[in-house]
């Protein structure tokens, strides 16, 4: 019998599919680990059969859990569809948005939330700006954007914000690097190597947190390249110019010259908010952006 099973159950399920691992799928999901491994053990109870495997290093799919996920996946696409199109119907949304956002959104879900969007809202003339983080605060305070992508929730009292995503740093070495063929680093190994980063100036949430991790691990990065972007922070690690620590999204980009490895210990996190004027939180278009964001971006 599966009449039990709810949408809540297939949300959990496919967010552990996909992150392998009950803490993060959980933080994903924005709840605590306890009621989330309920939650999937009901699920199979509810199956009558195991979705996944478990053991106190790993967690894999079964058989019957890879089918169960793209299945699972295919529901949970056509609620979203559901939602929209009645959203659509009733917000009547028309005008123009326009979005902040930085390169490595665009390796997060970035294209995919753009597509859906403008396949939901036709009317709706979705445009994006690459910008900064610390840029998009005052490109939203003088509505030169609607929507911005930031790091930090120190904003003015004017702009609310919403948790996307969360996601670790990884150390990214050049590829011909002696220590490039480890998974797991320890970042105290690497004190004596130069590093790339943003300017504080540039990106002062980023740059804050490589250095604490790097204080924590015992030293202090010796920084010898500040650049301000992250194709260009990749591109001079594949030049063997430095090395650097990355949020993880950048290991999806398929760049060429590196390689990325995860940190022993790391508590650090690479976390997205959506950021909006407060005035335009009651905007329907606002609205229909921000939840197409929140079910597409680090999906």
């Amino acid at each position: 019998m599966t009449t039990g099973i709810e949408l809540r159950h297939l949300k959990h399920f496919a967010a552990l599919a996909e992150e392998l691992h009950f803490g993060r799928a959980a933080r994903l999901c924005n709840i605590s680990q306890p009621p989330f491994s309920v939650s999937i053990r009901q699920l199979e109870e509810q199956l009558g059969f195991a979705l996944v495997e478990r053991s106190s290093r790993d967690v894999r799919l079964t058989p019957a859990g890879t089918a169960f996920y793209s299945e699972a996946c295919k529901a949970l696409s056509q609620v979203r569809q559901a939602a929209d199109v009645a959203a659509r119907v009733h917000g009547g949304l028309d005008g123009v948005l326009c979005v902040g956002f930085f390169a490595s959104m665009l390796y997060r879900g970035l294209d995919r939330a753009v597509d859906r969007f403008r396949a939901t809202y036709p009317t709706v003339d979705l445009q994006l700006l690459e910008l900064s983080t610390s840029d998009q605060i005052p490109a939203l305070l003088r509505r030169h954007i609607h929507y911005g992508f930031v790091h930090s929730t120190r904003l003015p009292a004017e702009i609310a914000a919403g948790e996307l995503l969360r996601e670790p740093f990884l150390l990214c070495l050049p590829e011909r690097h002696p220590a490039r063929h480890r998974r797991r680093q320890k970042l105290a190994d690497f004190r004596a190597e130069p590093f790339v980063l943003f300017s504080r100036t540039f990106s002062p949430s980023y740059y804050d947190q490589v250095v604490a991790r790097c204080l924590a691990a015992g030293f202090h990065p010796d920084i010898k390249h500040q650049v301000r972007h992250w194709l260009t922070v990749v591109a001079c690690v594949s030049k063997g110019m430095g090395i650097t620590l990355v949020p993880r999204a950048l290991s999806r980009a398929d760049l060429p010259g590196v390689r990325f490895s995860a940190i022993e210990d790391s508590t650090v996190e690479s976390i997205v908010h959506g950021a909006w004027l407060k005035g335009d939180g009651d905007s329907a278009i606002v609205q229909a952006w921000h939840r197409v964001v929140r079910q597409e971006i680090g999906a």
